[in-house]
């Protein structure tokens, strides 16, 4: 049973980058098998930097009980269930493979790895059709939307950069496949052409550019920060025109919003109907305290959608685009201070005890949190569950 519930667990981490629709039945082995196993390994939860995940759940299901819409309510809570029975399932694997966190960001870097290889075959199969613009964006990534792909791959280069840096990789043939992959990977994400990715990948560059400094001296110091500044120009040459025009267009729009240009309701755009998200969503909060209920977030958005316009919007039925601002609309004041906590307590807890991973892990929630309804979906949801519940494991069963 033990071996059957790592070997579920490896194989949902590496396939959790590439193909959402191939996940299911992997992940609720890789939840069902651990949980089975409880009693018998009694794992240690870390409810110092768990507590909030799992108060931000309950919230949820608290939310229920001013619901209307109960089928979207308790599909809701179905998504969100994995963030709480993730770090549970974590804490067991981890009682089972000590290494369970090394084991498993090396499936899940296999995993990108993988899935950048399949987003080159779909962009080249895209270009023989004659498309255009095939080797970034949304052409360019295999099944994840590109800022959950861009997400993916920041983390794993945080990761495993950092273990480079601190010369925790023994095995030589490890590392020179890292040399090659991690590299390759950050040019694959400016490609993506993702702003929250290119933000995300700028922080890991920032911490792993201290690290070095912190790490090394004279010669090697500058060799290897002379590698780091010849990866970011590739990266930038390739892509960095795509990146820079999305950036300006974002900008745009938050100017146009702040000028009061009555055309944002009405685009097409995603930089102004994620604005219209933006806006409803502190509609919302502002107009009810509690929030719109657990299951009818989507109805009232929706409302506000077409009461202002935003008929694009109101049709692809956009979430907040936020999940801060998701958890106000939803569940009031609480939901929204609760899910400013799941990412803050941890990054607090690990700037206090100068644990380097976890900070930049809880960095990256938040930078994501801030732009997308990361909770929302499977993607967002598997990450955090999976990987803040090996950070909290790992130092429970390591003191």
């Amino acid at each position: 049973m033990d071996a059957a519930a790592w070997w579920a667990w490896l194989l949902c981490c590496a396939l959790m980058p590439i193909h959402g629709g191939w996940l299911p039945i992997p992940l609720a082995l890789a939840v069902v098998l651990p949980l089975l196993r409880v009693r018998h390994h009694r794992p240690h939860l870390d409810l110092r930097l768990l507590g909030a995940l799992f108060a931000w759940y309950a919230w949820h299901v608290v939310g229920m009980a001013w619901t209307t819409d109960l089928d979207f309510g308790a599909f809701d809570l179905q998504v969100k269930l994995g963030a709480v029975l993730l770090p549970i399932a974590a804490a067991v694997i981890t009682t089972i493979r000590p290494d369970a966190l090394r084991t498993s960001m090396l499936a899940f870097t296999g995993g990108s790895v993988i899935a950048m290889v399949l987003s080159v075959i779909k962009a080249l199969q895209c270009q023989e059709q004659g498309g255009t613009a095939c080797f970034t964006q949304s052409a360019f990534s295999f099944d994840l939307h590109p800022s959950y792909a861009a997400w993916y791959i920041t983390w794993s280069l945080a990761y495993w950069g950092h273990a480079l840096v601190q010369g925790s990789v023994p095995q030589r043939a490890l590392r020179r496949a890292l040399l090659v992959a991690l590299p390759v990977l950050a040019v694959y994400l400016v490609l993506l052409a993702s702003k929250s990715g290119v933000l995300g990948l700028a922080l890991v560059l920032l911490f792993l550019g201290v690290s070095v400094f912190r790490r090394f001296s004279g010669t090697t110091r500058t060799v290897v920060l002379g590698a780091g500044a010849l990866v970011v120009a590739a990266g930038l040459w390739a892509g960095g025109g795509v990146v820079a025009a999305r950036m300006q267009v974002a900008l745009d729009a938050v100017q146009r919003a702040l000028d009061g240009d009555p055309t944002i309701a009405s685009s097409e755009a995603g930089s102004e109907m994620r604005l219209m998200a933006w806006a409803c969503s502190w509609h919302l909060l502002a107009a009810q305290p509690l929030g719109t209920g657990t299951g009818d977030v989507k109805n009232e958005l929706v409302a506000c959608y077409t009461e202002r316009g935003a008929h694009h919007a109101a049709e692809q039925r956009l979430n907040s685009h936020g999940q801060f601002l998701q958890g106000g609309a939803a569940l009031g004041w609480p939901g929204l201070l609760l899910t400013l906590a799941v990412g803050l307590l941890p990054l607090f807890i690990a700037l206090r005890e100068r644990r380097a991973l976890l900070a930049v892990f809880a960095a990256l929630f938040i930078l994501n949190a801030a732009v997308e309804s990361v909770l929302e979906v499977q993607a967002g949801v598997v990450l955090l569950g999976a990987f803040l519940g090996l950070l909290a494991a790992q130092r429970s069963s390591h003191p």
